[in-house]
């Protein structure tokens, strides 16, 4: 009986119909259901609705370009985020799942965990999203990688691999493009090119001069310099509680690293406040990695037993301890290490430029995102090892596991979110009827776009300008202050006291979300 299961499941046809119905219960059980939340994804998605190609400067061309594409499917600047939040988490589990397929030689496997992941909440709520470009295009290129394949082959995916993370979403990744390029051209000449080995490394060259003129460069100056401060001061503040804000921290850098002038001098200015920036963010990423495991494969049960999970637990490492047949799968997984050293030389060499960023910068969890397919296939690699035991005792439990994660992922349904959020925000001001758009005056870039038709915004400089002055000589119709607006003192205060000064009567629905609103007194009707 069980065999013939294992037949039907076999089947190319049924696997497809599998994995689409995956992809169809994800779109159901997530698109539009999620809160989006204010990050990098609003401002690049302002580039992006108003893309113009050749870029001035180099951007996240890969993910702009992207974006723009979504927006012409979707018919307000709110549903292209929810449309490019589904695609590129559809993206994500296509390509991890292919990988693991590929390289654990197992269908459920690579389902099971590309779907758990998937369905994750980490996955979920992970915002920005442009690094899911990374992520997919990190799988491709495990997916290609072959052990079969000519040197020539593997070093040109990964030169291809290197330059699209770069300009997707990653520019440090340039760093290794020279070196992967140069190893390709080695391996070129090496041996008598074919013709198609050497149509492929124009092609590539091509692609670079092609990419260099589109994305604005080939590097941003002082990129790294400036990410790196901003990343350095989330663990300096922890390791002397205190706190900087956003201009002081770049005021206050050199003072406490050493004077950088250039990106190559963050590694030199300073090298051991880098190892200790770097061994710090060594143990995040360990325990961002367990993040990920526990929203994967333990959250699941959550949605059954509740607080009671962590005993569930506790017998599910027992009854494993009693179906596993640990000789057998210690011979398996011995086997499968003997990974064919060319593969695994490809592998860590993609590898490296993943984990150099992370080190250096991290300590912000979408940067995990960059080892999460090693981090799978790793795991791909032990459960494939996995022998149970062959009894009906062992199926019957192995089978009621697999219930249970299946229906933990639908007992999580629907996406619990807390109300009102910033979805609630974007919709409370969209449908507001207004005869023609008010002056909004807000530095807020985030989630501007996604209810812009009904305002026009104005901005100022908390630098030279007061908000109480800019709203009397611009006749501000609503203030609109966020709480990344709070950064600054001057700010602050204007939340706290300063705002009775202008008369204007304030909104409290949305304070939850630190989202502060006034608004002038003869228009407070339609904001009620």
């Amino acid at each position: 009986m069980l065999e013939n299961i294992k037949a039907i499941f076999e089947k190319k046809s049924i696997q497809i119909i599998l994995v689409l119905a995956v992809i169809l219960a994800y779109y159901f059980y997530s698109f539009g259901k999620i809160d989006i939340v204010s990050s990098e994804d609003d401002v690049h998605l302002f580039g992006a609705l108003n893309l113009n190609l050749p870029l001035e400067k180099f951007g996240n061309f890969g993910y702009y370009l992207f974006l723009f594409v979504v927006s012409k499917f979707a018919h307000s600047p709110l549903n292209t985020i929810f449309l490019d939040y589904f695609i590129l988490s559809t993206l994500a589990f296509v390509s991890l799942f292919f990988v693991l397929k590929k390289h654990s030689k197992s269908f459920f496997i690579a389902l099971f965990i590309s779907t758990c992941f998937l369905f994750s909440d980490f996955q979920l709520l992970l915002v920005p999203k442009l690094t899911y470009l990374n992520f997919i295009v990190i799988c491709l290129g495990l997916f290609f990688l072959d052990s079969k394949k000519y040197a020539f082959q593997n070093y040109f995916i990964l030169s291809v691999c290197v330059l699209a993370n770069a300009y997707v979403a990653r520019p440090e990744f340039v760093w290794f493009l020279v070196p992967t390029v140069l190893l390709t051209l080695f391996s070129h000449f090496k041996h008598s090119p074919k013709l198609s080995q050497t149509v492929s490394l124009f092609g590539l060259l091509f692609s670079i001069i092609v990419l260099y003129w589109l994305g604005g460069g080939l590097y941003p100056t002082g990129y790294l310099k400036e990410i790196f401060i901003q990343h350095f001061f989330d663990n300096y503040e922890v390791w002397t509680g205190k706190h900087f804000d956003l201009a002081d921290e770049f005021g206050q850098f050199n003072a406490i690293y050493g004077k950088v002038e250039s990106d190559f001098q963050v590694f030199t200015a300073n090298p051991g406040l880098l190892l200790k920036h770097g061994l710090y963010n060594f143990k995040n990423l360990i325990l961002g990695v367990l993040k990920v495991f526990k929203s994967t494969f333990y959250d699941v049960f959550v949605g059954i037993f509740s607080s009671k999970t962590k005993y569930f637990i506790v017998v599910l490492v027992l009854i494993l301890g009693l179906i596993i047949d640990f000789k057998s799968s210690f011979k398996t997984l011995k086997t499968s290490l003997s990974l064919p050293k060319p593969l695994l030389k490809f592998i860590v060499w993609l590898l490296l430029p993943c984990l150099l960023l992370v080190l250096v910068i991290f300590p912000r969890e979408h940067f995990v995102f960059l080892l999460l397919p090693f981090v799978f296939l790793s795991l791909g690699y032990l459960l494939k090892s996995i022998k149970l035991r062959q009894n009906r005792y062992s199926k019957i439990c192995f089978s009621l596991i697999l219930g249970a994660v299946f229906i933990g992922i639908i007992g999580k349904y629907p996406i619990k979110a807390n109300h009102p959020n910033n979805v609630d925000f974007y919709n409370y001001l969209n449908k507001i009827k207004l005869e023609k758009p008010l002056k909004m005056l807000s530095n807020d870039n985030f989630g501007y776009l996604y209810f812009g038709q009904n305002f026009e915004r104005v901005g100022w400089n908390p630098s030279t300008e007061t908000i109480i002055d800019k709203v009397r000589v611009e006749n501000i119709d609503l203030i609109s202050i966020y709480r990344l607006d709070l950064e600054v003192p001057v700010t602050r205060a204007f939340v706290d006291s300063l705002h009775i000064q202008t008369g204007y009567i304030r909104i409290r629905n949305f304070e939850a979300q630190k989202r502060y609103l006034w608004v002038k007194p003869e228009l407070i009707n339609k904001f009620q």
